[in-house]
């Protein structure tokens, strides 16, 4: 049978997506218009667009936009209403679940999401032991028929050195398995969805263990309860982050083995078919590396200067697919 795309969920750290106002609360003011980097309402307004271009080419290659699009490095409500209401992604009707951070420069991490096709029922933020993102979790039902749990992540950056900051990163996975364990004990075919910019590869410590297996007082390893990341077979771009000359995947989606399972009761017009992570990389989004060769990111700013472009990261992508010609996605 012919495989139908049954959802698309994107994720994208959109790199400093401020706003041209100041908080005296965050130390946001190098993006004010009186700021170290001159930040206008006409650049303002040219990165929401292009922000926007980028979700609506996705759209375009697959037919329908993204149900679910987890975002960080984003200032406030204010500049994710901009995104959905006065761009031509107003015609989608996406909704925000979106939270301020106790983060010092202000970024958060935020879910839009499409009404058509997921319903929330329960959001929390969960914090780490020290000023950081947290973890934006919400609760809810896809296509009414089934229930999952979804974590929108932003893991601290490896500034200020490699031992330290891997520390943090290892504690901001102790609060995601904390939140995954307790879930998957109360059912081991619960579907979980993280996303985000983990600031780490797959064969990382912190990521390593959050995807470890169950193990229950015996030693033995809980069946059908562990994470995969999909990272390591992602399709498209070598990576999601250049540093230097070499390409990383640290924007990463894990999910749970039971994923919208393919036995379940509750949806027998449907059966899972594959589940695939891409690298989204439209040409726009990248330019000439003239340093280090290939191509790299087309940022906002390099250093000082304003280059006009969009992220340092690539977005990605999930697509969750079935074999039923009958079934007919929202």
């Amino acid at each position: 049978m012919k495989e139908i795309l049954l959802l698309l969920v994107m994720f994208w750290n959109v790199e400093n997506y401020f706003d041209t106002y100041d908080n005296p609360s965050t130390n946001d003011e190098e993006f004010t218009p009186m700021g170290e980097n001159h930040w206008s309402r006409k650049k303002f307004e040219q990165k929401r667009d292009d922000i926007a271009k980028t979700i609506m080419l996705a759209a375009d290659r697959y037919g329908e936009f993204p149900a679910l699009l987890g975002l960080c490095e984003v200032e406030n409500r204010y500049v994710l209403e901009e995104l959905v209401e006065n761009t031509p992604l107003a015609r989608v009707g996406y909704k925000i679940i979106h939270k301020d951070s106790p983060d010092s420069r202000g970024i958060d991490a935020a879910l839009l999401y499409r009404e058509e096709t997921f319903a929330p029922l329960e959001t929390k933020y969960l914090k780490a032991d020290f000023p950081t993102r947290e973890i934006l979790y919400t609760k809810g039902v896809i296509n009414r028929l089934d229930t999952v749990h979804i974590l929108v992540n932003h893991w601290p950056s490896k500034s200020g050195g490699e031992k330290q900051s891997l520390l943090k990163r290892y504690q901001v996975a102790k609060v995601a398995r904390h939140l995954t364990d307790s879930i998957l004990q109360c059912n081991s075919r619960a579907n979980i969805l993280l996303m985000g910019d983990f600031n780490d590869t797959p064969d990382s410590l912190p990521l390593e263990y959050l995807v470890a297996p169950q193990v229950d007082s015996a030693g033995n390893v809980a069946t059908g309860a562990r994470l995969v990341n999909l990272a390591p077979f992602a399709a498209g771009a070598d990576g999601t982050y250049k540093y230097r000359e070499e390409w990383n995947t640290i924007d990463q989606f894990i999910v749970s083995e039971n994923l919208l399972p393919d036995d379940s009761s509750l949806m027998p017009q449907w059966i899972f078919c594959r589940r695939e992570m891409e690298i989204f990389a439209p040409e726009f989004l990248l330019q000439r590396d003239n340093t280090y060769m290939g191509l790299k990111m087309r940022r906002t700013y390099q250093g000082p200067r304003y280059m006009g472009g969009v992220s340092d990261h690539l977005p990605i992508l999930l697509k969750i697919y079935t074999e039923d010609s009958e079934y007919t996605p929202n």
